[in-house]
């Protein structure tokens, strides 16, 4: 066999390690050596099966223990060169399964002859070091150091630098990085001293070992140094390069790697579920449960051709468990980051004294204030000591992150104040032992959620909400770790920020609370704080001073008050329905005259999320002009009023109630309530008993950006009362004209953003309508603008030159273009859009459309909507108008668009103040209302 063989590129062998051949020659033309062309043939191609029966037939040819001698007359066992070279290809070929199976026969096969297995077991142990059995490896090469010592096999220093590797990698795995790091030290000198040429890759472990225990600040520079700045080729270099970008939180580029791996279909059997057992977890750490579920049918095969298959049943079904375990390992883990997941799982399962024994067991570290500074552990280290100090840090911050979880546990239990104590100790200590330290990021989030809870329950408000928004901005800063923007939405989508927090504990202790409407009005104040900004100014500048003085959760007095003072004058009506979704649940609460009433239900916010960008996927004119488009429509809404409940809470509506003014944000924002069906018994004008029919037709309906804001835009609706209105109409293309009387038009060349913007200043038009096309883009900011005259850039008016025109005389604007309703969420809850630069400018009211509508329908529903303002509250109007649009239609070019689906006109909301437009009094409205025969006249 020779050294070098022809057509073959050199190897880069999966552990690293180019392994030599024998140098043994074979004279062409005999058998073995016919056998042994065909392998090198085959391994030329690459093809794993041909290679492994060409050698498999070549150890059929000569018997155990054949001695030959080579070119420099030193004798070699033929059967053991040709065995060995035969592990060679299957491993550089990645058949690592194959690899194992053939050297469990050849093991066997020199047993019975009496022949030193010490080459074999070298070889198997490579095998195992690429089957992710870092165990399996370090047993092999203790067995080659008995053989040694029993004087049958001297060890050679380049094996002994091989095995001090292999041994090193079970260190690792086994949590001891000091133990590895010293191991890798006297690899690198033993290979040295025997003058390998393939050093260089003890200096790629070190790099990998410090970038697992994050003692390797840049892990750019790390990976470049493990893969020297190369794709790895090799499976184990892929599963390498994935753990490095785990470790650097780097969790989508990880995941990228790991579905090459096992999309690979000549991926070995033996690295098969490792390998997916790694990409569920990554997809779960993103939070894409979906994603990693679908992946359970693959688990499971793989899982069934493993050595213990029971054993990896039981652990994928613990990775895909929402549930506790039922019961840990039988007994502790020696490592002590699985030690300590051991522990957790535990206290998950509310099995605390079990927690505490198995906790007890693990060295409390030093307090990380008597410890060194929080800064880089690889500053003035190097070596074995970087490695100590990052295994140190590491060991430090979880054993006090459990200890703290366990107190915070056995509080909720004893409510025990020396134990609500010594979790706020241990999980400080936990903080601060992270600090500095990225590596530490997901148990510092953990950390610094738990304090916020035990800052909570010490009544501690504002520390509490200190805490949580801190853990809410790590997660931030996780997210912004990864690549898409998808990814980045998934993973913060069911994490919880400060106002989810303090609503699920508001909930909870209304569960429990013996005060009834007082415990659920101290909830209402919690969704009221996780609405818009602490200071209204930000949405009503001209309320100089304005501000939300929201009582303390614990203060159930005073939030009753709140809510009186906050929603007085409600008409008997009307009511306010405010909904927050936490990662888990949505909260519903209703409002009004005499009536305090909250719903809870099950509904994931991730889940809920998808399904309304689903919606907003078929909101598009050219989707909504087909019935199938339509179909999608209706097939989404359904599916968001059953996961909301909406007729549950529906059903516990007082049977005089007819408007509901809305109070909704975050992804809820985003749902078109008008247009959801509901199947419950009907009170409301215009419906018949049993039909599902959209909400939007059986309520009046309006949008609040808080509650804290109906008083206020109420006081600036009351001083801008008036029928005088402005009709801005630059006869775009497509824009059906508007009907009915206006004080003054402005239209064609007159429509201009200048001359708008004169005209709303002189203060003397109640009501401004804007008929122009328009357009919103979320991503571009320069892509959202109303077009109006001249018809380029410069008629253009975005959202922030609509902010700066004076609305103080404005009572009501409606705003004609399709899309002008869309927002762009900008932080927590701020949502920014022409809704808002409306209301900032000084509208009292706005109508605006969620999407694009069908033209003829839309002027038909303006109309009727300018029409019934006269004599009707703004909601109601509305409302009645869409109820116009859905009895009858004004021209047959409405007819043909089927006008009464909710797609052609649920998409127009109210946003602000929901009452009067007119200055009429009751006598005048009535005789207005007497003079009304023909809501839609027909042609």
């Amino acid at each position: 066999m020779a050294t070098d063989r022809p057509g073959v590129p050199p190897a880069r062998w999966p552990t690293g390690f180019a392994a030599p051949r024998l140098p043994i020659m074979l004279a062409p033309g005999f058998p073995l050596a016919d056998a042994i062309a065909a392998a090198d043939a085959a391994l030329g191609r690459r093809n794993a099966p041909a290679v492994d029966a060409a050698y498999a037939a070549a150890t059929l040819l000569v018997a155990p223990g054949t001695t030959t001698t080579d070119s420099d007359g030193r004798g070699h066992d033929l059967w053991m060169a040709v065995a060995v070279d035969h592990l060679v290809a299957l491993r550089r070929l990645g058949a690592v399964t194959r690899g194992l199976r053939r050297c469990e026969d050849y093991l066997g096969r020199a047993a019975a002859a009496g022949v030193d297995p010490s080459l074999l077991l070298q070889e198997r142990m490579q095998l195992r070091d690429c089957a992710a059995d870092p165990r399996g490896a370090a047993a092999d090469a203790a067995a080659m150091r008995r053989l040694a010592a029993s004087g049958k096999r001297p060890i050679s220093a380049a094996q002994d630098g091989r095995l001090l590797r292999a041994e090193a990698s079970a260190a690792a795995a086994a949590g001891d990085a000091v133990t590895a790091s010293r191991l890798l030290d006297d690899a690198e000198r033993a290979l040295r001293a025997a003058g390998c040429a393939d050093v260089s890759i003890i200096d790629r472990d070190r790099a990998l070992l410090r970038v697992r225990q994050g003692a390797e600040p840049d892990v750019g520079g790390a990976l470049a140094e493990m893969l020297d700045g190369e794709w790895p080729e090799t499976v184990e270099s892929q599963f390498r390069l994935a753990f490095a970008l785990k470790r650097q939180l780097h969790f989508e580029a990880a995941a990228r790697v790991m579905t090459t791996v096992t999309g690979n279909p000549d991926l070995d059997p033996a690295l098969r579920l490792p390998a997916l057992y790694e990409l569920v977890t990554l997809l779960l750490t993103m939070r894409d449960d979906r994603a990693a579920h679908a992946l359970r049918p693959l688990l499971d095969a793989a899982a069934a051709s493993w050595p213990d298959p029971a054993g990896a049943a039981r652990k994928i079904a613990l990775l895909l468990s929402s549930a506790p375990a039922p019961a840990p390992d039988p007994a502790p883990d020696p490592e002590p980051e699985r030690a300590v997941r051991q522990v957790q799982r535990l206290i998950a399962a509310d099995r605390l004294t079990e927690a505490e024994s198995r906790l007890a067991r693990l060295t409390p570290p030093a307090d990380p204030l008597a410890a060194e500074p929080a800064t880089d552990p690889g500053a003035g280290r190097t070596g074995t000591s970087t490695i100590e100090a990052a295994q140190e840090a590491r060991d430090r911050a979880e054993w006090y992150l459990v200890a703290g979880e366990l107190q915070l546990a056995r509080y909720r239990q004893l409510r025990r104040p020396e134990l609500l104590q010594a979790a706020v100790d241990d999980l400080g200590r936990a903080v601060r032992a992270t600090a500095g330290r990225a590596w530490l990021t997901e148990v510092r989030i953990l950390a610094t959620r738990l304090l916020g809870e035990a800052h909570h329950w010490r009544a501690e408000y504002g520390q509490a909400s200190a805490r949580w928004a801190q853990a809410h901005q790590l997660e931030e800063r996780l997210a912004g770790r990864q690549i898409s923007d998808a990814v980045r939405v998934g993973m913060l989508a069911p994490v919880p920020d400060e106002h989810d927090e303090r609503v699920r504990f508001a909930a909870e202790r209304t569960a429990e609370n013996a005060e009834g409407a007082a415990a659920t009005a101290a909830l209402v104040v919690a969704m009221e704080a996780a609405r818009g900004a602490a200071i209204l100014g930000g949405i009503l500048p001209a309320e100089a001073g304005l501000t939300r003085d929201l009582p303390p959760p614990d203060d159930h007095r005073s939030a009753w008050a709140w809510i009186r003072a906050t929603a007085d004058r409600l008409p008997r009506s009307q009511v306010v329905w405010m909904m927050h979704a936490t990662p888990l649940r949505v909260h519903h609460a209703v409002i009004g005259p005499n009536l305090l009433h909250h719903i809870a239900v099950d509904c994931r916010r991730g889940e809920l999320g998808d399904a309304v960008d689903d919606l907003m996927g078929s909101w598009s004119a050219g989707t909504l002009e087909s019935a199938v488009g339509r179909a999608a429509f209706d097939a989404g809404t359904r599916d968001i009023a059953a996961r909301l409940d909406v007729a549950a809470v529906v059903r516990h509506l007082p049977p005089d109630i007819r408007r509901i003014a809305l109070v909704v944000g975050g992804v809820l924002a985003d749902v078109p309530f008008a247009a959801l069906p509901l199947a419950v018994p009907v009170r409301s004008a215009g419906a018949t008993a049993g039909r599902a029919m959209p909400l939007g037709l059986r309520f009046a309906l309006s949008d609040l950006p808080c509650l804290s804001a109906r008083s206020p835009l109420s006081r600036r609706s009351r001083r801008v009362r008036g029928d005088r209105s402005l009709l801005v109409d630059p006869a775009g293309e497509g824009i059906t004209p508007a009907r009915g009387i206006h004080a003054q038009v402005l239209d064609g060349a007159r429509a201009t953003p200048a001359e708008l913007a004169a005209t709303l200043a002189r203060r003397r038009h109640r009501q401004v309508r804007l008929d122009c096309h328009g357009r919103y883009d979320p991503l571009d900011e320069a892509g959202r603008w109303l077009q109006l005259r001249p018809e380029d850039a410069s008629g253009r008016l975005p959202p922030e030159a609509l902010q700066a025109m004076d609305l103080h005389g404005c009572g009501t604007l409606v705003l004609g273009a399709c899309e002008s309703g869309m927002a762009t969420r900008t932080g927590r809850d701020e949502r920014l859009g022409f809704v808002r630069a409306a209301l900032h400018a000084g509208a009292a009211s706005v109508v605006a459309a969620r999407w694009a509508a069908a033209d003829p329908v839309a002027a038909a529903v303006l109309d009727r909507f300018h029409h019934h303002l006269r004599r009707r509250t703004r909601d109601v109007a509305l409302w009645q108008a869409q109820l116009d649009v859905c009895r009858a239609a004004p021209d047959r070019q409405v007819l043909d668009c089927a006008p009464d689906h909710p797609a052609r006109w649920a998409c127009w909301t109210l946003y602000g103040d929901a009452g009067w437009q007119t200055g009429a009094g009751v006598a005048r409205r009535g005789l207005r209302r007497a003079a009304d025969h023909a809501p839609i006249r027909r042609r």
